[in-house]
């Protein structure tokens, strides 16, 4: 059994040990694995046996653990049910994820989205200036195509090939300059690219001189259901570049992801980051 990211994510100065191993035996229980062992923790958590009994037993004494169908078995307790009613009644996406979009801008200057899809466009449901001089100027509302934004491309990737061509068809696609994408085919090559790498990019397919790199936010139950980005000129936001602003959206959106309440991307998904990128070397 994999170890859960979510906890592991947060594996760097400040945090206490042996509180992110109760984490992360908490996140190994899943829809398909409602009961697990000792030795299963163990071997997941890479500890001893006897190790993972303390902070399963640690755990049960708090509420959060109860025993199974056997000794030495737990299942999760009901503290978490309450703790999830309490959460559930703030799980507004956009009053998660615009803390996150606040940091990745101020580490980066640009421009932030934060986007839902809607039909087969993309809709911003969030903006935070950048504060380079020269920057994109968005709004709330504000439309577009799924095909021709990274973040819209974020977005669909999260869906099915199926589920992509009942949206858009040959017929639906109008390339906004000479570096939209053509074709569904080569669209879903793309969306491929995106969940191999965790990002998307933009370069300059829906205006020239603007490119953006997005990264998709999921939910709990691994629905790629909301998108932030960045967006700047195309002299700045550079491909050379590219891949270390990624690295930022990405990490940024990861940790949006977690706030809601989700532990792991589905399969077919890049791994998610595991620890917060370095400053950006050209600013």
């Amino acid at each position: 059994m994999a170890q859960s990211t979510a906890a592991s994510s947060g594996e760097h100065r400040g945090t206490i040990g042996a509180l992110l191993k109760g984490l992360q035996l908490l996140d190994l229980f899943s829809s398909t694995q409602t009961e697990l062992s000792i030795g299963q923790m163990a071997a997941s958590l890479g500890v001893h046996k006897s190790s993972a009994s303390r902070i399963a037993a640690t755990l049960a004494g708090a509420g959060y653990l109860v025993v199974g169908s056997a000794p030495g078995y737990y299942r999760l307790g009901q503290r978490l049910v309450a703790l999830g009613t309490l959460a559930r009644a703030r799980n507004d996406v956009t009053e998660i994820v615009m803390p996150s979009l606040n940091a990745l801008v101020e580490a980066t200057g640009e421009t932030g989205h934060l986007a839902v899809l809607r039909g087969e466009d993309t809709t911003t449901v969030g903006v935070v200036d950048g504060w380079h001089t020269v920057r994109m100027h968005s709004y709330v509302g504000k439309t577009a195509p799924a095909y021709v934004s990274s973040m819209g491309k974020a977005l669909l990737a999260g869906l099915t090939s199926e589920q992509v061509r009942e949206l858009i068809s040959d017929e639906d696609i109008e390339p906004r300059t000479e570096k939209t994408v053509r074709d569904v085919d080569a669209l879903e090559r793309q969306l491929q690219e995106l969940r191999e790498t965790g990002y998307g990019l933009d370069d300059e397919e829906l205006e020239i001189g603007l490119r953006c790199i997005a990264a998709p936010i999921f939910a709990p139950d691994g629905q790629v259901d909301a998108s932030i980005s960045i967006s700047g000129p195309s002299q700045r936001v550079t491909l050379e570049f590219a891949e270390q602003l990624a690295e930022h959206v990405r990490w940024h959106a990861w940790r949006a992801s977690v706030a809601r309440g989700t532990t792991r991307v589905p399969d077919g998904w890049a791994d998610p980051p595991s620890k917060p990128p370095p400053a950006l070397s050209h600013l």
